[in-house]
């Protein structure tokens, strides 16, 4: 009861801290070969404005498609369109998963594998921020078509690997228990895992095809038994199918990375909020602030991001 309370407080500190946001101009969808997703809740729209207008000023162009709940009230779907003229919505509980289990964001992974049958789509949650100058290896990834994840400095590696790398990890965790259970998967030497973040990936065109997700959902859930059902192991499936796809690249670290207690900060440019340290320090806000004062004096001339080389993995 006291952690939801304390939850509910720190929520509530970070929204009105950052409710300016909702005074910034909109932004105006520029078609490119790609598309920007994210399961958006009715909850999230605030942080979601934020997150989003950071991350496509330095992209400069995509579709954004938002996946939202059929319920989604009508004024917070109105506030979304208003801000990003030409957002697609897609429907959570219309998305076909097939053979792979509905929640734990599974709809989502699904979604992005079907999308990227015919483009490259990049998945970026509404609780991470861009606040460093560039982004220049995402752009670099979606204009040559590579998978890319971001794993806290966790490299690839074949999945018997990533099996005895969790053995020696003192957690029960799914995701980790998952990995361990990676030994008993066919062929387990051969295909690569990374312990890396649903939280913002990107998906080749073509790259992966539904049809392995499934048969990775199965294969899992024949060896996790129930436990496969448990919040957490979307993002081993969206770890599986970067890894296994052609080229992956994993983004460099700590440029790209998760916030938490003692980590990176002075040389990250890109922080995933996840879990109870999300609002810890108001570093999230304070550097959203900085991002709301910008956008206050933003226009739609992007600024131009130029691709660096990167070493795509074999």
């Amino acid at each position: 009861m006291f952690y939801r309370l304390r939850k509910q407080i720190k929520t509530r500190r970070f929204e009105w801290m950052t409710r300016g946001v909702h005074a910034t101009p909109p932004l105006t969808v520029i078609p490119a070969p790609w598309t920007v997703v994210s399961m958006v809740a009715k909850g999230d729209v605030q942080m979601y404005l934020i997150s989003m207008k950071a991350f496509y000023r330095r992209l400069g162009s995509g579709k954004l498609v938002a996946i939202i709940d059929r319920d989604m009230p009508k004024d917070s779907r109105d506030t979304l369109s208003a801000h990003f003229k030409g957002i697609e919505f897609a429907i959570l509980e219309d998305i076909d998963t097939g053979g792979c289990q509905r929640g734990g964001t599974w709809e989502r992974l699904v979604y992005l594998l079907d999308r990227a049958r015919g483009e490259y789509v990049i998945q970026a949650d509404c609780d991470t921020l861009a606040f460093g100058g560039d982004l220049r290896e995402i752009v670099f990834c979606a204009e040559n078509n590579l998978p890319f994840t971001m794993s806290d400095g966790w490299p690839l590696a074949t999945m018997s690997a990533a099996a005895e790398s969790a053995r020696t990890i003192n957690s029960d965790y799914i995701g980790i228990a998952s990995e361990r259970g990676f030994e008993r998967y066919p062929d387990k030497g051969r295909l690569l895992y990374v312990r890396g973040s649903s939280g913002l990936a990107g998906f080749a065109k073509g790259g992966f095809a539904r049809a392995r997700i499934e048969e990775f959902h199965a294969r899992m859930q024949a060896i996790m038994g129930e436990r496969w059902r448990e919040w957490g192991t979307e993002q081993c499936g969206s770890n599986f199918a970067v890894a296994n796809s052609p080229k992956p690249v994993v983004l460099p670290y700590p440029s790209y990375s998760s916030f938490f207690p003692g980590g990176p900060r002075e040389d990250a440019k890109f922080l995933h909020f996840i879990g109870s340290h999300r609002f810890e320090e108001d570093f999230f806000a304070r550097h959203a602030l900085h991002e709301i004062a910008v956008l206050r004096e933003f226009c739609q001339d992007f600024p131009l991001v130029r691709p660096v080389k990167l070493r795509a993995a074999s």
